[in-house]
């Protein structure tokens, strides 16, 4: 039974405007007008070609506000909000530590992509150990039907190890762009990339 199943990065937040730090998690970022007219435009997207069945979110506001969006733009009542899929906590830096990181910092980040803990929060390790079971629970759940997750940067990276499997050190290579798609297909027990980051929509 094959399942179709597509992820997005929330529309642009408040919070991504704060480029000289790290926000990580932001609970109380709201979308821009930017990332509204993003999440329209990806649901006019959806609309018209790939309308999915059921709509499962993090909880925090960004994403929810953009699953609605789309949710109205396809006619898909069903959003669900999920605690386990939020950002990766980036722990006593969000909002305070500077970008660049100080060099001794970022090579204690390139010494280990996926188990370094950004400020005493979380590692990629411990978001794909979060995330990994319960993206397997909504797929096993909602089988053959088409799905869409509306999540964050850090928590798709993490998705697309658990389903890809590349080398950790190239854990922060992929590009996630706002209301980017990425598709995946999971039949046989077994997931296929078939897209990522496709923003033909936005531009």
């Amino acid at each position: 039974m094959k399942t179709h199943i597509t992820i997005t990065r929330h529309g642009e937040g408040e919070h991504n405007l704060r480029t000289s730090v790290f926000m990580g998690r932001a609970p109380e970022a709201r979308l821009t007008a930017k990332g509204r007219e993003q999440a329209e435009r990806l649901g006019r997207r959806l609309a018209a070609n790939t309308v999915p069945r059921r709509i499962v979110c993090s909880s925090l506001t960004r994403a929810v506000e953009t699953a609605e969006i789309i949710g109205r733009a396809t006619g898909v009542a069903d959003v669900q909000g999920d605690d386990a899929f939020w950002e990766l906590s980036k722990g006593n830096w969000e909002g305070t530590m500077q970008r660049p990181l100080p060099p001794d910092l970022q090579q204690a980040v390139d010494a280990d992509p996926m188990g370094f803990r950004y400020g005493g929060g979380e590692s990629y390790r411990d978001v794909v150990a979060r995330v990994a079971p319960r993206f397997d629970h909504w797929v096993a759940r909602h089988q053959g039907e088409a799905l869409l997750f509306v999540l964050h940067g850090d928590v798709i990276r993490a998705l697309l190890y658990h389903v890809i499997g590349f080398p950790e050190a190239k854990i922060g290579d992929f590009e996630i762009a706002p209301c980017s798609l990425t598709e995946i297909i999971h039949e046989a027990q077994r997931y296929r990339i078939e897209k990522i980051n496709d923003d033909a929509h936005l531009t």
